[in-house]
């Protein structure tokens, strides 16, 4: 790499410093549907929010099927990931999509009371998986109580499927790709025991990265934010 480009890497590494430092010390809500959603979508970016001084809650909408293990999948992501965990359906099997509307969005709009975060980061507003669309539209909802930074991040699914994303903020994850990987790798039923690799999680990494001139990044789509 040349000199130009070793400049432009420093920068976006430092303009990356400068989001996530924004969050030290205050709350960042994340949200997906399933539990692995989140670990695949910004786990490198929620490892660093962890590193930088964020009290970040990873929030698990539903899990479908198979209980007790993919909670247990869940609090072992969680726990590399260094952030706290809230599952809001703990109890039982359920779909996003069996969800009254008005019942999902008053689960949200709690935490957000509870913990008056300075972001959230749901899933993007378009999705292969009609279920993260519902929990998008969910999350933006709870906007209406107080102003957070809102972003999205990339479509999550076990197989890749093009849709339109189209980030517009980057975040250097190179200090904290091992993490996101590991705590992919933890839910093992839906990659390794569906005989999934999740090697092409690294590769995406490493390419979103070339976008932003480091070598590993997750890129977010910028719905709300505050600039002071």
């Amino acid at each position: 790499m040349n000199g130009n480009g070793n400049g432009n890497g420093r920068a976006a590494a430092a303009a990356s410093s400068h989001l996530i430092s924004k969050y030290s010390g205050r709350a960042v809500v994340a949200v997906g549907a399933h539990p692995d959603d989140l670990s695949v979508g910004i786990g490198g970016t929620i490892a660093r929010l962890v590193r930088a001084g964020a009290q970040v809650l990873m929030v698990v909408v539903c899990i479908p099927t198979d209980l007790e293990r993919r909670k247990r999948e869940a609090r072992e992501s969680a726990e590399i990931l260094g952030c706290e965990l809230e599952l809001l359906y703990p109890s039982e099997c359920r779909r996003v999509e069996d969800l009254k509307t008005y019942e999902l969005v008053g689960r949200l709009d709690a935490i957000v009371h509870r913990r008056r975060p300075g972001a959230m980061i749901s899933h993007a507003q378009h999705n292969v998986h009609k279920d993260h669309g519902l929990v998008y539209h969910a999350c933006l909802a709870t906007q209406r109580i107080g102003f957070h930074d809102f972003f999205c991040y990339f479509p999550t699914g076990g197989l890749p499927v093009p849709v339109p994303f189209v980030p517009q903020a980057f975040v250097d994850i190179s200090p904290t790709i091992e993490e996101k990987m590991r705590a992919i790798e933890a839910h093992a039923t839906q990659f390794a025991a569906r005989g999934l690799a999740t090697d092409a999680f690294r590769m995406t990494a490493r390419e979103t990265g070339r976008l932003a001139g480091v070598e590993y990044a997750e890129g977010l789509e910028v719905v709300r934010l505050m600039l002071s």
